[in-house]
């Protein structure tokens, strides 16, 4: 009887320390906030691209990319590089002078979104953006920021 009252007890720790594990779990985090505006299906921007520098809150990266904007879609070099995310489409609304856009993209071979928020004004850029990890035992988002302008990066323009 105490072999069994044993067994029971290691399996009652057992268990409780799974749905331990499971409580503590990292929470889903949501992707970045877009302001709730009357946007409309992207166009404004079609055949520009933009030459960022961006950094990484979480890490302090600082890294070079190209935002392009072709027939209604929307497209990072450095995303496309590192995932196959091909091209999503892309919204504005206009403020005076100043172009917001936003754009939604996935990786179709593993669980990244990034979600970008930036304006346009003339002939710069700036944006925020996360891009969310989901797997079902944790998630990971980073944090980035970014400006540029259509002139390319010295490497990119020589190489």
């Amino acid at each position: 009887m105490t072999s069994i009252l044993q067994a029971f007890a290691v399996g009652a720790v057992t268990i409780g320390a799974g749905a331990a594990t499971v409580t503590t779990m990292k929470p889903d985090l949501p992707d970045l906030a877009i302001p709730d505006k009357a946007w409309e299906a992207g166009s404004a921007l079609d055949g520009r691209v933009f030459y960022t520098t961006d950094k990484v809150r979480e890490t302090n990266d600082v890294l070079n990319d190209e935002l392009h904007f072709v027939d209604g879609r929307f497209q990072s070099a450095m995303c496309q590089d590192y995932c196959d995310f091909g091209w999503s489409g892309y919204q504005t609304w206009t403020d005076g002078e100043t172009l917001h856009f936003t754009a939604t993209t996935r990786c179709p071979d593993a669980p990244h979104t990034v979600v970008w928020y930036g304006t346009v004004t003339g002939d710069t850029v700036r944006f925020e953006g996360t891009w969310t990890t989901r797997r079902w035992y944790w998630t990971r988002q980073l944090n980035v920021s970014g400006e540029g302008s259509l002139t390319p990066h010295p490497q990119a323009a020589s190489g």
